[in-house]
């Protein structure tokens, strides 16, 4: 399964208990994968983009190219930019001089830190900082926008970075340090679905994200496809992922909002079997809760 594929499943095995209680905490730590090739999930950050007004000049490590870049601006808005992945406490020391309560470890490959270091914080106020991003027109890196005028006193953001994945966790109270245990080796789901929207599948040529649904339906069906309809639980704030509260065949509402489409496949050969799952709020984001940003950041050829 590719990586938006793997990105699409977002939250679907939890529980609803678990996503009503939990989901705020667990998507702030739960650790993304660096992208691949022109994968960029950059929507946050883009959006948000105003380094080019610094008030503070940028503060780089490292030699050669910069290892991190970190810069405020006038709103106290920090920007960070890592690409040398073992120089965490560098990072760590100048983030917290621009404002940002900041502990950044680094794990080698096939490890993590002992959990828990402490306390999690819950009611994660919504932009205080977006999940890690690749930067744009490069391979490796991540890149993270954290406003530090949301923090409250004895609160901490960790970040965790390690080669190949990132995690970023707000907790409150004493932070332990990063003990290093073997990581569990991630188990591969296989969902008996995949992105519909994309060169050569049912809805190719057809683009359903942030469409209602009064205007998707009509084109789904005069393809001869059947649609079902997923209802996502979106976690506070939209920090991108979701849960799957329910899947209906009974229409919702016309002026519901669809955010992408799976054809349900099978067998051996996932052959397509003329269902589609149309991925469905009541709600209206700010952005795509499927891709953390617009489609495009993922997609940018259109495909």
């Amino acid at each position: 399964m590719t990586t938006s594929e793997r990105r699409l499943a977002g939250f679907e095995e939890r529980q609803l208990a678990e996503l009503k209680e939990h989901i705020a905490a667990r998507s702030a730590a739960a650790p993304a994968r660096r992208p691949r090739g022109r994968l960029l999930l950059a929507a946050a950050a883009v959006a948000a983009g105003v380094c080019a007004a610094v008030a503070i000049p940028a503060v780089s490590g490292g030699g050669g190219e910069s290892a991190y870049a970190v810069t405020r601006d006038a709103n106290g808005v920090v920007y960070a930019e890592l690409r040398d992945f073992r120089d965490a406490a560098g990072l760590s020391d100048q983030l917290r001089r621009l404002g940002v309560p900041a502990i950044v470890d680094y794990t080698p490959e096939g490890k993590m830190c002992r959990e828990p270091r402490g306390k999690y914080v819950k009611d994660i106020p919504r932009d205080l900082y977006h999940v890690p991003e690749s930067i744009p027109g490069e391979k490796d890196g991540w890149r993270m926008r954290i406003d530090t005028r949301l923090f409250k006193p004895g609160q901490t953001f960790v970040w965790t970075i390690g080669e190949g994945s990132t995690s970023t966790i707000l907790m409150e109270g004493p932070v332990g340090p990063c003990e290093l245990v073997d990581a569990p080796k991630p188990k591969e789901y296989h969902p008996p679905y995949r992105l519909a929207t994309t060169k050569g599948r049912s809805l190719a040529g057809y683009r359903v994200d942030e469409k209602t649904v009064g205007e998707a339906v009509p084109e789904i069906e005069k393809r001869g496809l059947k649609v079902v309809y997923v209802i996502m639980g979106i976690p506070p704030g939209n920090p991108g992922g979701y849960g799957e509260l329910r899947v209906q065949k009974t229409p919702v509402g016309e002026d519901w909002t669809v955010w992408e489409a799976e054809e349900v496949i099978e067998g051996p050969k996932d052959t397509p079997t003329g269902v589609i799952r149309l991925l469905v709020t009541k709600e209206h984001y700010d952005r795509n809760p499927v891709y953390g940003g617009p489609r495009d950041a993922v997609f940018p050829d259109g495909s």
